[in-house]
């Protein structure tokens, strides 16, 4: 591992480091040594058919992405850039997606620290400037950070973090100014809260010091740090010195941009208080639930709720050729309407989206929508890979049981076109009872059914 204090921190945490296996059988191997029930992994690398073998053992997989680097198929992806969940990510045979600001996860030791210097940041006459590129700044963007900040002229004291252990830099300082290097510990982020102002690059220490509520300048260092850069600098998150990671800064743009938020103390504040308002720190924690859902979920079938994570896969099931031609909308979903769509209706009182799961395998999506007090309209969809087991009459039962326990007043009605025999005996074998409606351009069975709750066995 090439930082020392990533490895103190991997340590720390861990009871055991082993090297790194040569192949996923070899991983797969080592996982079923030490009783593993999950793996996480977190490297750009490619690892083969990782989540293939691993399944073969009963283990699960987990996998940090950014975007499309690190991209792997696995048992739950978690790509914790900020607006990711509304982007589309191909369907790979992945299980569950996690992505967003709410999967970014934050060490438990930044959510410990005192934030409570915030609100009188910047109120003081003297000025405290962070520097921490992180890593191993194969660039030495350290160091042209440094003549940013002595450029800018104004008086305030600057902490350099140097991954590479020099002592000082050769840099001209104004009346006023005072430099003093630091090495990367544990223990730098204990003066996160403290500082005036960080200058950082676009990676893992902007979600950190937006936690915080830190006011931040940021650059881009390398092209996978692209998102992060955009998003921060687009939303009033962070000030943008700009793109290093095709060449230099544009240095006399950057010092000017410095050089104004070092002496508008209110900007500051404002940039410290909207990023805490992305970032909640509850990243890690959720993954964990996510870990765990998925263990209690690994036989038999179960149902939850759809969350917005889940749109990729409902687009795909959606615009499956098989589907649209049963449907009263047979044209191909636009992504943007779609997720705009599902944004909506995970959080509309009025619709109950499931996801129905068998062994541990998306099975379908069951829609409950409300028509009038009490009376609700049923759809569902197989996923295609289910199709011709024999599941859907058992994804019907499990999802009406979820939704019936929690209204058992509903009136359930289903509606499909007489073509669609294979939905009207689904239906009629589960408890509806209609007619078939030819008076349209099309011929559609309503079907109703009443009795509450489905019993359990």
């Amino acid at each position: 591992m090439e930082s020392p204090v990533g490895r103190a921190l991997i340590e720390d945490l861990c009871s055991a480091i082993h090297p790194l296996p040569n192949g996923p059988e070899a991983v797969a191997r080592l996982a079923c040594k030490v009783g593993a029930d999950l793996v996480h992994i977190d490297t750009y690398a490619d690892q083969g058919d990782l989540v293939g073998e691993l399944r073969k053992v009963g283990v699960l997989l987990s996998s940090m992405e950014d975007g499309s680097f690190g991209r792997r198929p696995a048992d739950l992806v978690i790509d914790p850039s900020p607006g990711a969940e509304l982007g589309y990510r191909p369907g790979d045979g992945s299980y569950r997606l996690f992505r967003g600001a709410g999967a970014i996860p934050i060490r438990r030791s930044i959510q410990e620290l005192d934030g409570a210097k915030t609100a009188s940041r910047g109120l003081a006459a003297g000025r405290d400037v962070m520097i921490i590129m992180g890593g191993t700044d194969a660039r030495d963007m350290t160091s042209q950070c440094v003549e940013l900040w002595a450029q800018t002229r104004i008086p305030s004291r600057c902490f350099v973090v140097d991954p590479g252990g020099r002592q000082g830099f050769s840099v001209e300082l104004a009346a006023g100014q005072s430099l003093e290097v630091i090495q990367p510990s544990l223990q730098v982020p204990h003066l996160f809260p403290s500082m005036d102002l960080v200058i950082s690059g676009a990676g893992t220490t902007t979600w950190e010091l937006a936690t915080l509520g830190v006011p931040m300048a940021l650059v881009q260092l390398v092209e996978n740090q692209a998102d992060n850069y955009t998003f921060a600098t687009g939303n009033g998150m962070a000030l943008g010195l700009g793109n290093a990671s095709m060449g230099q800064l544009d240095k006399p743009s950057a010092v000017a941009a410095l050089r104004g938020l070092l002496q508008d103390d209110v900007r500051r504040l404002r940039l410290g208080v909207q990023a805490r308002s992305v970032v909640d720190g509850g990243g890690a924690d959720a993954i964990v639930r996510y870990w765990e859902q998925m263990a209690a979920e690994s036989a038999g079938i179960s149902v939850r709720p759809a969350e917005i994570h889940d749109a990729g896969q409902l687009f795909d099931w959606r615009n499956d050729p098989t589907v649209r031609q049963v449907s009263r909308e047979k044209d191909e979903l636009a992504w943007d309407t779609h997720v705009a769509w599902v944004s909506r209706v995970v959080k509309d009182p009025g619709v109950c989206l499931l996801i129905v799961q068998c062994d541990g395998q998306p099975a379908g999506t069951v829609r409950f929508h409300v028509l009038e007090d009490g009376h609700w309209e049923v759809s569902i969809t197989v996923a295609p890979a289910m199709r011709g087991r024999g599941r859907a009459a058992e994804i019907l039962l499990e999802a009406e049981r979820y939704f019936l326990e929690r209204r058992p007043e509903a009136v359930l009605h289903a509606s499909m076109l007489d073509s669609n025999v294979a939905s009207y005996k689904l239906f009629l074998n589960a408890g509806y009872e209609g007619t078939l409606d030819g008076s349209g351009e099309e011929s559609w069975y309503h079907l109703v059914r009443r009795g509450g709750p489905v019993p359990r066995p």
